[in-house]
């Protein structure tokens, strides 16, 4: 788990949020079970700079007064017009207590599979669980680069650390490599035929007679 530092000011409330973004601060509120609500301001550009890298899993420290707080983003607010960010909410865990959130899953290389011109579906992408801050992780990362066709990833597969705790059901599909389309189709088809006994060969060998004819 990886930190993101941020120097804060105290925010006056006689500042109206509008006139604090037009300075360059973007509105910050701290809170949690333990944690009185504390409201802030931190530079946008110094947030801008690293917003697409915070995730839930990100470590957040914010330094105001010269006192660090240590918390999770909440809530990033944007201007639904411009989308630029307009308020971020912070929350600081109790120490000792578990956090839910979601932890994103990670594939590392190329499935088997897939250079044999089958198609990776990525069901799962984030992981819920329950765990410590203090056994927080990035993400869960997987080498998926041994995945034939037909292979399915379930959560029970996953390397999940120790501490960490899923909030879904072990044999929930996380991804899985399967035929393209046309030649599924093709599959179940000759599946069908067989089954009512019929071979597809056969079937093949008396559509080619008749077009030749």
């Amino acid at each position: 788990m990886h930190d993101i530092k941020f120097a804060a000011e105290p925010r006056s409330g006689e500042i109206k949020a509008k006139n604090l973004l037009l300075q360059g601060r973007v509105p910050v509120i701290l809170y949690g079970p333990e944690q009185e609500s504390v409201s802030a301001t931190i530079d946008k550009v110094e947030l801008l700079r690293v917003v697409d890298k915070i995730a839930e899993t990100t470590s957040i420290i914010l330094d105001l007064e010269g006192k660090e707080y240590h918390a999770f983003v909440k809530a990033i607010q944007r201007n639904k017009v411009t989308d630029s960010i307009i308020h971020m909410d912070l929350f600081v865990p109790s120490q000792g207590h578990k956090m839910e959130l979601n932890i994103p899953i990670r594939l590392i290389g190329t499935p088997a599979g897939v250079d044999k011109g089958g198609i990776l579906d990525h069901i799962l992408n984030e992981l819920p669980v329950s765990v410590l801050p203090k056994d927080i992780v990035d993400s869960i990362d997987i080498d998926v680069s041994s995945l034939g066709i037909g292979s399915i990833l379930r959560v029970k597969d996953l390397p999940i650390p120790e501490g960490i705790k899923p909030l879904v059901d072990g044999e929930d599909p996380v991804l899985l490599v399967e035929l393209p389309r046309a030649a599924k189709e093709v599959e179940e088809t000759e599946e069908e035929l067989e089954d009512e006994g019929v071979e597809p060969e056969v079937i093949n060998k008396g559509k080619k007679e008749e077009e030749e004819e």
